[in-house]
């Protein structure tokens, strides 16, 4: 398939602190969504009489979409231009919004996040190849901090925001409460970030787009039914086989492909696979432990939604902090070293959380939270900066892609396998112990158990031994200029 690649050059006019602050917006405005939407969770089941693992859909839908496109669409946007596919989401993005808003179902509803999964797929998988173009290599980490710390903001508000806003008028009003947001970005797009020109001719991976998408949602679709279906009926082992096939598909085509969606080559270098690694686990033991939580909260703790919003934004605040200090921590000391320190302490967090029960005390949650948060913030910070760092400038828009990518499908299959586990455990729980706040309370502590173990995971990669570094790749004249500006 011929696409049109393009010029990527950022006009001068452009300051990189406004540029940054677009991206860091945008940042916000991807969690904010999130977070709003993991709050109003029980409030839709209970609107539509539907299970957790059904509505845990409303999440899963939309970062299904952003899993399976943020790669094809890091390689498509040298083709069609970043600031051009970054601008496009936000109307795609709004128009998602108008649908979650008026939906009379939960499938609709699940079907206007994917539209919504759409525009972010557009304005996040460029995010970050947008905010580093004006800052030189050794500043990298300081702007991933910015974004982070955007993320932690927008991570926090949606729960503070989401308990008052459900308490007062309902699930429906919390897409309107995107809105403002949504349209600044849009507007601040539109103004600053000039489109690139036209160039030459490319090969777009149509095949490798479709083998990634499809494999995604087969397998998670099979994780999802597993607990109503059973391990062994054959829709489970015909989703799951089908899903794996895609996946290896995909792989192959990748190694054919002319110009393909991921250079598989980069993942073997080191300085690139480790953190990626690191990254994975660590997303995906917070997502597991954070996105069944409200039911802990409200449930187990029987707390009214707004107190459960504002326990739940602990680690999203606490996130904001790490993310402070990591920028500054991994340009200084190195990558490494904050790596291991973050996830010594976000396992610390989690730990904690294995223990609680339906008579844990607030603090106790708030405490456990506080580590899980700062933990994060701080690996998602200097990770990114290594990442970003560990290729040369032409693959720097792939990579930022890649970075998605992998907080995606931690995100997806630690969001889905968290409402799997909990809804498979809570009939048990409920038989053994008797309806209330105990069963439930029981039945999410392997949620957390789970999700403790995989972040423990990622302290081990991180604690292998310490090698010399590697030489960052060759900087181009732009670059020594201040800022690679090649894209």
């Amino acid at each position: 398939m011929s696409l049109i690649q393009q010029s990527h050059t950022q006009p001068a006019t452009a300051s990189r602190w406004l540029v940054l602050a677009l991206a860091a917006m945008a940042a916000g405005l991807f969690t904010l969504d999130t977070s709003l939407n993991v709050i109003a969770l029980p409030a839709i089941a209970r609107s539509f009489g539907t299970s957790t693992a059904e509505v845990v859909w409303v999440t899963i839908g939309s970062q299904l979409v952003l899993l399976g496109l943020s790669l094809p669409i890091g390689s498509l946007a040298d083709a069609l231009g970043r600031r051009r596919l970054f601008t496009l989401g936000f109307g795609v993005f709004l128009i998602g919004l108008a649908g979650s808003y008026l939906s009379p179902t939960l499938p609709v509803l699940v079907g206007a996040r994917i539209v919504q999964g759409l525009g972010l797929a557009l304005f996040i998988s460029t995010r970050n190849a947008i905010a580093v173009e004006g800052f030189p290599r050794e500043r990298r980490g300081t702007v991933m901090g910015v974004i982070i710390g955007a993320v932690g903001i927008g991570s926090a508000t949606g729960p503070l925001l989401g308990g008052f806003l459900l308490e007062t008028w309902g699930w429906r009003v919390i897409y309107l409460a995107e809105l403002p947001l949504t349209l600044v970005c849009g507007t601040m797009a539109l103004v600053i970030l000039r489109w690139e020109r036209i160039q030459r001719l490319v090969d777009f991976d149509l095949r490798g787009t479709a083998l990634a998408l499809l494999g995604a949602a087969s397998l998670l679709v099979a994780m999802n039914r597993l607990p109503s279906w059973g391990p062994s009926s054959p829709g489970v082992v015909l989703l799951a086989a089908g899903g794996l096939g895609l996946v290896l598909g995909f792989i192959w085509q990748e190694n054919r492909a002319a110009r393909p969606v991921l250079h598989l080559s980069l993942l073997r270098r080191r300085p690139l696979a480790a953190p990626s690694l690191v990254l994975f686990f660590q997303v995906t033991g917070h997502a597991i432990i954070m996105v069944t939580l409200p039911f802990f909260l409200v449930g187990a703790l029987e707390l009214r939604a707004a107190t459960a919003g504002i326990i739940y934004a602990t680690a999203p605040v606490m996130m904001f902090a790490g993310s402070v200090i990591g920028g500054p921590v991994s340009d200084r000391f190195g990558p490494t070293v904050a790596h291991r320190g973050s996830m010594v302490i976000a396992t610390a967090g989690a730990a904690l959380l294995v223990s609680i029960g339906a008579d844990s005390s607030v603090l106790y949650v708030l405490a456990a939270l506080a580590l899980l948060g700062a933990g994060a913030g701080t690996l998602q910070t200097s990770t990114g900066g290594a990442i970003l760092n560990a290729v040369p400038p032409q693959h720097l828009g792939m990579v930022s892609a890649l970075f998605i990518a992998i907080i995606m499908l931690g995100g997806t299959l630690g969001g889905n396998l968290s409402g799997t586990l909990m809804a498979a455990v809570q009939p048990w729980a409920e038989a053994t112990i008797g309806p209330g706040a105990a069963a439930i309370a029981a039945a999410y502590r392997p949620v957390a158990i789970v999700g403790a173990a995989m972040l423990a995971a990622g302290t081990l990669i991180t604690l292998a031994p310490l090698r010399p570094p590697t030489p960052p790749p060759p900087e181009t004249p732009a670059e020594a200029a201040g800022g690679d500006r090649r894209r």
